[in-house]
């Protein structure tokens, strides 16, 4: 009941924070909708550079989700509350960090689908590439989370800058897995070698980010 009580309070924090969540979900849809106008009509290779621009832009606007993730909480006392009463900061980073996943990561993942069907005219593509984008949402906010709580106190471009190498390893095997999905060979390999990241770091990354929290507050 506690976990659902936390989840329930992250939920409605981070609803009446419409800009947190519905902007990064508005920038994406720019992006993507204004992609396709910047190539000539006449041009063939539409679907060949979609796969780059859907994944570069989902690194950003998942960078821009977490902008001050937990600087709202570390200002009014929230951390300071949860050390208090010794209760479990790595819960609650991970149920932070699964809403924001829900609210704003799982959309995009949807829309990147949506979008791969109008680039590439394919449906198996584009349910390919579903579960991969899911996957890779969560991955990209944990490590900016991570990020972000390295730069609590100092502002988001530490943060960002000491992140952003961690990411491309996952754009490396994003990279294959576009070209496992265009020559439909080796898709499930890369698909379970991204999901074995997230299953390590899931976990992990919630105690090492609680970790760094409690150090700014000690």
């Amino acid at each position: 009941m506690n976990i659902l009580l936390l989840l329930k309070n992250e939920a409605l924090k981070l609803v009446k924070k419409t800009r947190a969540w519905l902007g990064p979900i508005l920038i994406f849809i720019l992006i993507m909708v204004a992609f396709p106008l910047t190539i000539e009509l006449t041009s063939n290779n539409l679907s060949d550079a979609f796969y780059p621009v859907l994944f570069i832009s989902i690194l950003l606007v998942m960078m821009l989700a977490t902008e001050g993730i937990f600087l709202e909480d570390y200002e009014d006392g929230t951390l300071e509350l949860f050390l208090i009463s010794k209760k479990s900061l790595s819960q609650w980073v991970f149920l932070k960090i699964f809403m924001h996943w829900l609210l704003i990561g799982v959309p995009i993942s949807l829309l990147g689908a949506f979008f791969n069907l109008g680039a590439n005219n394919d449906l198996s593509s584009s349910l390919m590439i579903f579960p991969a984008l899911l996957i890779a949402t969560y991955i990209f906010l944990i490590l900016f989370c991570f990020g972000n709580s390295l730069s609590l106190t100092k502002g988001s471009a530490l943060g960002t800058l000491i992140t952003l190498p961690l990411t491309l390893p996952i754009l490396v095997i994003l990279g294959k897995l576009n070209t496992a999905i265009i020559f439909n060979i080796n898709y499930f390999e890369f698909l379970i070698l991204i999901f074995g990241v997230l299953s390590i770091i899931i976990f992990a990354f919630p105690a090492i980010i609680s970790r760094i929290i409690k150090t700014h507050l000690e």
